[in-house]
């Protein structure tokens, strides 16, 4: 029984020694998530839109706790039904995307579970649908905070769960009498690692 518990051990301690090598080696980080986005700065706001996004991850800089990294997410919203204001018009529903290059700062990188922080400045572009069926597009300057949590479940595969503000103007009328708006987008899914 000792010869089994000892050669368990140290088959166990070879599998780790392994995932920490490759571990080091896995300098990229690409995920796809969906989920919902809600506007929480909008008082207007009547519920959440569908929301898909998609994040690629390059490692700057890895110390043994902490890794720091440029990404760049890429996210949308379809058919948010919060009613927008755009002049005299009332938009029934929106669509939303945003594209904000900036870092990430991943604490315990080679841990089985990893939070992150994330910062980011780019683009918004809104495109409003209105009730008689014309759309009009509006681009503005965006910027985003956010964090997340990585569980390993394969040496390259992770589950991933964020919570990203990206906060922006050009919604609408609503931007200039309330101030920028608060974009959430609260996202689970899949992140590989190579």
């Amino acid at each position: 029984m000792g010869k089994v518990v000892v050669f368990s051990f140290l088959l166990l301690a070879c599998a780790w020694a392994r995932a920490q090598t490759s571990e080091r080696l896995q300098n990229n980080d690409l995920a796809l998530t969906g989920g919902g986005q809600f506007a929480f700065s909008n008082p207007l706001d009547l519920g959440a839109a569908w929301a898909l996004e998609g994040t690629f991850a390059h490692a700057l800089l890895t110390v043994p706790l902490m890794s720091l990294s440029a990404e760049l997410p890429v996210a949308g919203s379809f058919n948010s039904s919060i009613p927008t204001l755009n002049g005299l018009r009332l938009a029934r529903t929106y669509n939303a995307l945003f594209i904000t290059p900036g870092v990430r700062l991943r604490l315990a990188p080679s841990f089985p579970i990893s939070p992150y922080l994330s910062a980011g400045i780019g683009y918004a572009r809104f495109n409003r649908q209105y009730f008689d069926g014309t759309t009009s597009p509006s681009s503005t300057m965006a910027f985003d905070l956010g964090g997340g949590l990585d569980l390993k479940v394969f040496p390259f595969v992770s589950l991933r769960g964020e919570i990203r503000d990206f906060n922006s103007g050009g919604v609408g009328l609503q931007s200039l009498v309330f101030g920028r708006q608060n974009n959430v987008f609260v996202t689970f899914g899949l992140a590989l690692r190579f």
